[in-house]
């Protein structure tokens, strides 16, 4: 009777750990399918300027397409102020779980030089996502301005050094670099008014408090329609697509003259190399599209897509290419 006890204790020591290793089993395997894959809520795209601007131009022409890439809400939010800090630091300290991402301009890559102490280091603080699309600016001036081609403007600024005011996005945008790239060209002395986006910039130029300023295409166009700025020039290479009779600052004497913006897509650093590639994939769908292409096109915006870390690497030269020009025309910027 003994044994036959003993032998019924085993069987019912083996049956309660074959009934307790299914249920672990189970468990672990229902909680990995109640973990849904990236992404499962809504993403947050934060933009570090005032609304009205470049940016919310650009990232609206594709975000639509991202959601539908993606199969989430894409929730944009202007986040202006502190030079982009504060957006760009929003982003930095966000959760690394790719749901918060920053767009962003060539002001990631001056601020280190502008800026004594940043709440973030780039792009130490950030998994580059890619680059995303790149223009050139358009140079704009009141309407009242008495000149109209880029001889005539040298001639004026020459003739009133320090009196021609020329507006940028912020200190250290690329609009704030094409303006101090002129004036070392030109041998001009201009006041440069910083403003907290490229919006309120051509505002007040259109309103004539302002005499010029670099910006896009997107910004420029409405306030031409209406006659309260006119355009003097293409800050690129090449002639702008939407006005091609309009030549370039370097077709009008200012010899090798080439400035361009940037915009790119980065993420909190740690996020997962899986969510980065996720990113990176609807990013692509989204701006390949046909309407979105024609959108970019629209405003002189071409595509320029590239891999996270090339994206990097180009951040890592930004940063080293502006310094000198910065420190050249304000040796109070950070050394």
């Amino acid at each position: 009777m003994a044994h036959i006890i003993r032998v019924i204790k085993k069987l019912m020591n083996l049956l309660f750990k074959k009934i307790t290793f299914s249920l672990f089993l189970l468990l672990t395997i229902g909680t990995s399918f109640a973990a849904d894959p990236y992404p499962n809520k809504p993403i947050r795209i934060i933009v570090p300027f005032a609304a009205g601007g470049g940016g919310d131009f650009l990232v609206r022409a594709w975000s639509e397409k991202f959601s539908e890439a993606l199969k989430q809400p894409v929730i944009i939010e202007n986040r202006g102020g502190g030079n982009t800090t504060v957006g760009t630091e929003a982003v930095a300290r966000a959760a690394p779980d790719g749901y918060t991402l920053l767009f962003v301009s060539t002001s990631l890559s001056t601020n280190p030089t502008l800026m004594a102490s940043l709440p973030y280091k780039t792009p130490e603080d950030f998994s580059p996502i890619s680059m995303v699309v790149s223009y050139p600016f358009g140079l704009a001036a009141r309407s009242t301005l008495p000149a109209n081609n880029m001889g005539e403007i040298i001639e004026y600024a020459k003739k009133n050094p320090g009196k021609v005011t020329i507006a940028n996005s912020g200190d250290g945008s690329a609009s704030h670099l094409a303006a101090l790239m002129l004036e070392e060209a030109t041998g001009t002395d201009m006041t440069t008014i910083a403003y907290r986006g490229a919006g309120p910039a051509i505002t007040d130029v259109a309103a004539g408090h302002v005499d010029l300023t670099f910006t896009g295409m997107s910004q420029i166009k409405p306030f031409m329609d209406n006659k309260r700025v006119k355009l003097i020039a293409s800050s690129g290479s090449k002639r702008l697509l939407s006005n091609p009779d309009v030549k370039t600052i370097s077709e009008q004497g200012v010899k090798d003259f080439n400035s361009f913006v940037w915009w790119g897509l980065l993420a909190p650093a740690g996020t997962p190399k899986e969510v980065i590639d996720k990113v990176h994939q609807a990013l692509k769908i989204s701006v390949t599209s046909p309407d979105v292409v024609k959108r970019f096109n629209s405003t002189d915006a071409e595509v320029r897509l590239s891999s996270p870390q090339e994206f990097e690497q180009f951040l890592r030269d930004e940063i080293v290419r502006w310094k000198k020009l910065l420190t050249k025309k304000n040796p109070t910027s950070n050394p």
